[in-house]
């Protein structure tokens, strides 16, 4: 039998080999010969994703020895590679971009992308008009969008030219993820697109954590719940992860002093007969998605950053929220048994001995992370651990500051 060689298997055959080398194999490849680089350029070109640094090669980047990955792809961009093979992208991902390398790989873009329907870019604040234009790239639709920003003092202008380019394409859309401080991204636009992105599976619009200058519930990406309970149905039914707050909820049943000052400063008004209504509107909407395994409500609220002072985590709590209780329709949502994780933090909810009896029961599979309003470190000394630890209710693990053990052992007795 006589021995195979590359060029003697079917081109079908050729282009199997691809998907199985490394990004360097494949440069390597395509410099062969024209006969190679018709092969193995579309899969060089089809993912491109900046690599994982391994610490030694950051120091040696920080040292200047060697060029980090950004500033050569964008060198290789700007020689007009990307013009050339821009229409063979399917995906893309910079985790450690910014905004004046994302303006320039911009400017290198090709009229033609068709193909692309990924993005998870990292790092960018950027504004409206220059997200926008990225957005609106000319491609048959985006499927994947993820964009994240861990600096807490940054913000993401997401404003309205990018929500009316994420709804151009809401047919075809399934992740839209936005992890960071999201600006004028308004509850409506959250709701229409809900309304009418069916083949949507996560939507989570949620930063790292709420900044301490942040003013009291005062955030976009969020959506009132009045929209919810009275507007149209969600279209999109496999969704299996939601982030997003949800507000303007009357909370009559807070009754407590906040901060030391009456709760009418820090409530929305409203009867409790109003206030059980619209939650309850909320949750058969929520009742809806059977599939989903992450509910995200709260944002934890960061008591590390330096701005942050005596009680600050007490006012900036949120109030007008689900009191997550089965008075209020809880019971709605029994159905979700594919629910492994619920963000309650640092939301007033009123889950006590009924409801985590109710929990374990309809919810197996749940991690419930849940602050108590008593955790403001504020009011225990230095030498108190606060790491946070896990306590479980039956099968069902609550992540609680670790300074709640007074809480702890009410609860236990």
């Amino acid at each position: 039998m006589a021995t195979a060689t590359f060029i003697g298997l079917p081109f079908e055959v050729q282009e199997m080999i691809g998907p199985f080398l490394r990004p360097h194999d494949l440069t390597q490849c395509v410099l062969v010969n024209k006969t190679w680089q018709l092969v193995f350029n579309p899969c060089l070109w089809r993912h491109i994703e900046e690599p994982p640094q391994r610490k030694s090669v950051q120091r040696r980047i920080e040292r200047g020895e060697l060029e980090d990955w950004n500033s050569l792809f964008l060198q290789c961009t700007g020689a007009g590679a990307l013009r050339r093979n821009g229409d063979l992208i399917q995906s893309i991902k910079f985790d450690n971009f910014n905004d004046s390398l994302f303006a320039e790989f911009l400017t290198n873009c090709p009229n033609d992308m068709r193909q692309l329907n990924s993005a998870e870019i990292g790092g960018i604040e950027s504004d409206d008009d220059t997200l926008s234009i990225f957005l609106n790239l000319p491609i048959d639709g985006w499927k994947r969008l993820v964009f994240r920003l861990d600096d807490s003092d940054g913000c993401l202008r997401f404003g309205f030219q990018c929500v009316d380019a994420v709804q151009y394409h809401a047919e075809t859309l399934e992740i839209l993820r936005l992890e960071a401080n999201v600006e004028d991204y308004d509850g409506i636009s959250i709701q229409t697109l809900l309304c009418s992105a069916p083949l949507l599976r996560e939507l989570y619009l949620m930063p790292p954590c709420r900044k301490a200058v942040d003013e009291p519930c005062k955030i976009d990406g969020w959506i009132i719940a009045e929209d919810i309970a009275e507007g149209q149905e969600w279209v999109c039914k496999e969704l299996v992860v939601f982030g997003c707050q949800i507000g303007g909820i009357p909370r009559p049943d807070i009754t407590r002093d906040i901060d030391n000052e009456d709760p009418c400063a820090f409530v929305v008004k409203g009867t409790l007969e109003a206030s059980i209504e619209m939650q309850r509107g909320v949750y058969k909407q929520l009742a809806r998605m059977k599939k989903l395994r992450e509910l995200t409500l709260g944002v934890p609220y960061d008591t590390n950053d330096e701005n942050y002072m005596m009680h600050d985590k007490e006012c900036h709590r949120q109030y007008d929220c689900l009191s997550m209780t089965l008075e209020s329709g809880l019971d709605f949502l029994k159905k979700l048994k594919n629910l492994e994780v619920v963000g309650l933090e640092d939301m007033e909810v009123y889950m006590n001995l009924d409801e985590e009896a109710w929990a374990v029961k309809h919810w197996p599979k749940a991690q419930i992370e849940i602050t108590e309003y008593d955790t403001d470190r504020d009011y225990y000394s230095e030498e108190d651990d606060f790491e946070d630890e896990v306590f479980n209710f039956g099968e069902i693990p609550y992540i609680l500051d670790s300074y709640t053990h007074e809480y702890l052992d009410e609860i236990c007795l």
